[in-house]
């Protein structure tokens, strides 16, 4: 994964334009070469004109400043020619806004996102509408959330390629969720069950820091600049717990698989990435592994 082509899907809108500052971001460290691209409902050159100066305008200002960057327009259904564009042009990242209508009032940025992101097998950076508006980033910090499990690892090669050269800290946080209370009927829990289910929950949060000591100690021999954090959680809330790190750590971004399930904390994270799309300020770098693999 060497970032060479990043696409930025366009609309003509301010929302989608929150794209373009994590795009320069990308493509000033990386070289990539950055395509503004669009999706018209119909193909008459009155109506595209418009949108094409639109893109050239916003390209040429790129250019500017140093950045390869280059235009493409399709024509049809706005998620499927994304996605169409994507695959035959050997895209390596795709950066969307993920609500909103657009200033042409011709996409519905929330279901575009949320079908490119379940349609292609290209990383996907969400950029959320909810965000302070910025005009420029630096990726500073990433917060990468571990469970155990190699789904849950596999960012951490792309991570490596989109920070090499840099300072960029990247914190390794796993969730520790307290063991479930059983419940027998009507009658109260025995106490000493939790004494036990303390002492249980105090064995998986040494487990979890023995697991990230690991893997931060690899990330390192490798040049990363790394960070790790064990956060005790609330039972069935690991996606809240993450949210508010990010929030708390002050990242620039969560980079996270979409599905996978844990070795750890046994939950399934698919769903965890899914919460986190929707309750997250900070955007959201989205990885689907090529190989179900378990840890």
């Amino acid at each position: 994964m060497a970032y060479r082509k990043v696409l930025v899907p366009l609309d003509g809108s301010a929302l989608a334009e929150r794209a373009i500052p994590y795009a320069k971001a990308i493509a000033k460290t990386k070289g990539s070469e950055l395509i503004l691209f669009t999706v018209s409902i119909a193909s008459v050159e009155q109506l595209d004109r418009p949108m094409k100066a639109y893109l050239k305008l916003n390209a040429k200002e790129l250019q500017s400043q140093g950045i390869k960057a280059s235009t493409a327009i399709a024509y049809g259904n706005v998620a499927e020619e994304i996605i169409s564009f994507a695959d035959k042009n050997n895209i390596d990242l795709i950066i969307i806004s993920t609500h909103g209508y657009s200033g042409f009032k011709r996409w519905v940025l929330g279901s575009v996102a949320r079908n490119v992101l379940y349609g292609t097998c290209i990383q996907v950076l969400l950029i959320k509408s909810k965000s302070p508006k910025i005009s420029q980033i630096e990726l500073k910090k990433l917060l990468l959330p571990l469970d155990g499990s190699a789904f849950s690892e596999a960012p951490i090669p792309s991570i490596e390629e989109l920070t090499k050269g840099t300072e960029t800290e990247l914190v390794l946080t796993v969730v520790s969720e307290p063991p479930p209370v059983p419940s027998y009927g009507d009658r109260p829990i025995n106490p000493t069950w939790e004494k036990h289910r303390d002492a249980l929950w105090a064995e998986t949060q040494r487990q979890a820091s023995e697991y990230l000591k690991k893997v931060k100690t690899k990330l390192e021999k490798q040049g990363m600049k790394i960070k790790a954090q064990v956060i005790p959680g609330e039972l069935g809330r690991v996606a809240e717990s993450i949210v508010q790190a990010g929030k708390k750590e002050k990242v620039d971004l969560i980079a996270m698989t979409t599905h996978g399930r844990s070795g750890i904390s046994r939950w399934v994270y698919g769903s965890v990435a899914n919460r986190i799309v929707e309750q997250s300020v900070q955007p959201v770098l989205l990885i689907r592994p090529s190989r179900p693999e378990e840890s």
